[in-house]
């Protein structure tokens, strides 16, 4: 057993009775079959190796947590807080499942009505048709998963707050290493290479990436240079660099949260108008929504995902520009870069979830010409003042010398 706490997080299950309660839901069942639903680890607050059956965490609103296992992975599993109750055959688990459930009649799972937020959408209909067959009617988890696991605490606050400091200082210095070496005829996966090394120098982790862009490249929103596509960048175009990374983590303490950073710059002669143009579009957009969600949070009124979006596209699309932001806004930030929480999101889905107070999110819109896109991305954490964005802020294209 691997685990991130030395046992399950009392807070993640104390947390999650509040909101059960709060909404009138009897219960949460999260169910995990070969570590295909990462929210069973979030709301468990353990990672346990090697588990091979279905495995389901039942937390009711009021009563005691229970874990159903398989006899062959029970034993994985720490004694205490939480009861084991094992299973055997088929039978064996329907029978307990029954039994675990007591006559629930709402149960909250990892289901999203009409597949509308893929991220919540994690159990199969097979497992829904199995529950409501006992009995319980089935909602959807998507609020409740942010309430119980993607609230940061301060320790994984300062764990972000060292991450995103050390990628403010690398994207700039991943800028000065192209201009320094631009005669050696750089390719966007050497920069790569470079980067990578500025975090294990700065004692980050990170499980893919970067992006580095050069002038068309910089188009492909998820662009991935690899030694066989990488162009040559040149002393004269357009640079992108998309970032993120976290602290590495001790594995007996809790799990750090990622920073996600984008940067752009021009390299040899001055942006033209166009490039001003877009990247102005892109940055006022980024600000309009900082803006709204602010104000409605120190309002006390927090707005949906969607709204955040929305706020955003309206200024691109305003600027002529709608039709190359074909992204969402932005996405929930915790330990895995992309995490579990709410989404910016109008466009990609139609996300409902309210941008709680503790959570973090990317602000990161995007216009993608066929000769270059523009990208300016910030990480924005909702505190106890309200919303701020973490690292440093972008108002002006980086000016590479080459000459």
């Amino acid at each position: 057993m691997t685990n991130n706490e030395t046992s399950p997080s009392g807070n993640n299950l104390e947390e999650a009775r509040i909101f059960l309660n709060s909404a009138e839901i009897d219960g949460w069942l999260t169910r995990d079959y070969r570590y295909t639903n990462p929210v069973f680890e979030a709301a468990l607050g353990l990672h346990i190796e090697n588990l091979t059956r279905p495995v389901w965490l039942w937390i009711p609103a009021n009563g005691e947590p229970s874990i159903l296992a398989h006899e062959v992975d029970i034993g994985r599993f720490p004694q205490d807080p939480i009861a084991l109750v094992p299973y055997g055959s088929r039978n064996q688990m329907v029978e307990a499942l029954k039994q675990i459930l007591n006559g629930a009649k709402t149960v909250a799972m990892e289901y999203s009505p009409l597949y509308e937020l893929p991220r919540v959408g994690r159990v199969d209909a097979g497992t829904i048709e199995l529950v409501r067959s006992l009995g319980a009617d089935v909602v959807s988890s998507g609020d409740l998963i942010q309430h119980a696991t993607e609230r940061w605490t301060p320790d994984q606050l300062q764990s972000h707050f060292l991450a995103v400091e050390a990628l403010d200082k690398i994207v700039i210095q991943a800028f000065n290493y192209v201009g320094e070496n631009i005669r050696w005829a750089l390719t966007e996966h050497d920069v790569a290479e470079h980067i990578r090394g500025k975090f294990d120098q700065a004692g980050l982790e990170f499980d893919d990436g970067p992006v580095v862009a050069f002038n068309s490249h910089s188009a492909d929103p998820h662009y991935d240079p690899k030694p066989s596509n990488s162009a040559v960048i040149r002393r004269e175009g357009w640079l992108l660099i998309d970032l993120w990374a976290r602290k590495k983590s001790d594995p007996n303490a809790q799990r750090n949260i990622s920073a996600d950073i984008t940067w752009t710059a021009k390299l040899g002669e001055p942006p033209s108008n166009k490039h001003q143009e877009v990247f102005r579009a892109v940055t006022n957009a980024r600000d309009a929504a900082f803006e709204l969600l602010e104000n409605r949070v120190l309002e006390g009124d927090n707005p949906q995902g969607w709204e955040v979006d929305r706020a955003a596209r309206k200024v691109i699309e305003k600027a002529g520009y709608g039709d190359h932001f074909v992204h969402r806004l932005g996405h929930s930030l915790g330990h895995e870069v992309h995490s579990n929480g709410v989404n910016l999101d109008d466009w990609e889905t139609h996300d409902t979830r309210t941008v709680i107070n503790g959570v973090g999110v990317t602000i990161e819109p995007g216009v993608y010409l066929p000769e270059f896109g523009v990208r300016s991305e910030v990480d924005v954490y909702l505190g106890e003042d309200g919303p701020e964005i973490t690292g440093n802020l972008q108002t002006e294209i980086v000016q590479i010398e080459t000459s």
